[in-house]
């Protein structure tokens, strides 16, 4: 009985060829990339940003780098013979000192010395009558400083000297041409004024004659008095 039931149950499940198939859905096929290909490919997305790097930023040119530079000048050969950057040395002054003097004479002094400087070079005698000299006025080549004696009447000012100073409200035009930067104009013009004002009360006033500026006062100033 078990013979046969073994036997039925062969004969059941032995294929007949018959049988429906099973249709299963199957994924298409991948890309597949070799090694040389890809190899490839990198190369060429390799070039492709070289290529546009050089179009954005390109390469300064032959010609550009060799320019050749501006030559250089050297200072000697700039128009006047002055270096750049250099000062001009002003050149000393020469004064003469006389009078109540230990070394009596000409001495040479830096522009724009004072009288002061001048008498400490000729050794002021002990004994001499230096009130009346402004120890600040500024001297220029070629004035002369008088110390007077002791006992002595002040010199008067005169062209070129510088032992009192010149007094605006009663000095003659020559003695006002004395003055450095003043001439026969300036000189008539400052008469003119204190003819026409009664007289200076300052010194500064002289800005207020024609042909007298900041820069002239500044250095007609210790020369003159009121």
């Amino acid at each position: 009985m078990r013979q046969r039931i073994t036997d039925r149950l062969a004969e059941l499940t032995h294929p007949t060829g018959e049988e429906e198939l099973l249709d299963v859905p199957f994924p298409p096929p991948r890309l597949h990339v070799t090694l040389r290909q890809g190899v490839l490919a990198l190369a060429v997305v390799g070039v492709l940003i070289l290529g546009w790097l050089m179009l954005r930023d390109p390469l300064p040119s032959p010609q550009a780098s060799q320019q050749p530079s501006p030559p250089v000048v050297a200072a000697a050969q700039l128009p006047g013979g002055i270096p750049v950057g250099d000062t001009p040395v002003e050149e000393p002054i020469v004064v003469s000192v006389v009078g109540a003097v230990e070394d009596p004479g000409l001495h040479e002094l830096p522009a724009g010395s004072r009288a002061a400087d001048a008498l400490t070079l000729a050794r002021v005698l002990p004994d001499a009558d230096i009130r009346h000299i402004n120890l600040a006025a500024r001297l220029v080549d070629g004035m002369q400083l008088v110390v007077p004696e002791p006992g002595a009447a002040p010199p008067v000012a005169d062209a070129g000297t510088v032992g009192v100073p010149v007094p605006l409200n009663s000095a003659t035009a020559e003695q006002l041409e004395s003055l450095p930067g003043v001439g026969a104009a300036t000189s008539a013009a400052i008469i003119a004024y204190r003819t026409e004002h009664g007289g200076f009360t300052a010194i500064g006033d002289l800005v207020e004659v024609p042909g007298i500026g900041p820069a002239k006062l500044a250095q007609l100033e210790g020369l003159v008095s009121l």
